[in-house]
């Protein structure tokens, strides 16, 4: 079996959206035993709103890809609690200055001792070398 990973929610949605990442995340992804955190499903719904609103994307479009999103995260995804995780998440956000929701995916994967697989490389580059995150 291939070792857990942990998901960002980019990650979930550009294999869900069909963007010019999306080869590189389904071959993470497949390679992976996958995790990611209940928040996942606020953000990629967040995508699929941006996708309507900000590009003019059909709304029926979007909502498909919404609809396989979520089916990924609940058929296919071990799903962490980020209340679990809250405290540990602020002190990373402090010390590394990351948004708190980056901060919690990052706990999960120091908690769950698995790279965090991420195609945010802001995030990235302030933490490489300090916490087990990968760029995809």
């Amino acid at each position: 079996m291939p070792d857990k990973a942990i998901l960002d929610s980019n990650i979930i949605a550009s294999i869900a959206f069909k963007e010019r990442t999306s080869l590189n995340a389904l071959k993470a992804v497949a390679e992976c035993d996958p995790m990611t955190l209940d928040l996942a499903v606020a953000e990629v719904g967040n995508v699929a709103w941006k996708h309507v609103n900000l590009t003019g994307e059909d709304q029926q479009l979007a909502f498909d890809a919404l609809r396989d999103a979520l089916d990924f995260i609940s058929e296919s995804c071990d799903i962490i609690r980020s209340l679990d995780l809250a405290d540990s998440a602020y002190k990373i956000s402090v010390e590394n200055n990351v948004a708190f929701y980056d901060a919690l995916f990052l706990a999960a994967s120091a908690r769950g001792q698995a790279p965090l697989l991420t195609l945010d490389k802001k995030m990235y580059d302030k933490v490489k070398g300090k916490m087990n995150v990968r760029l995809i």
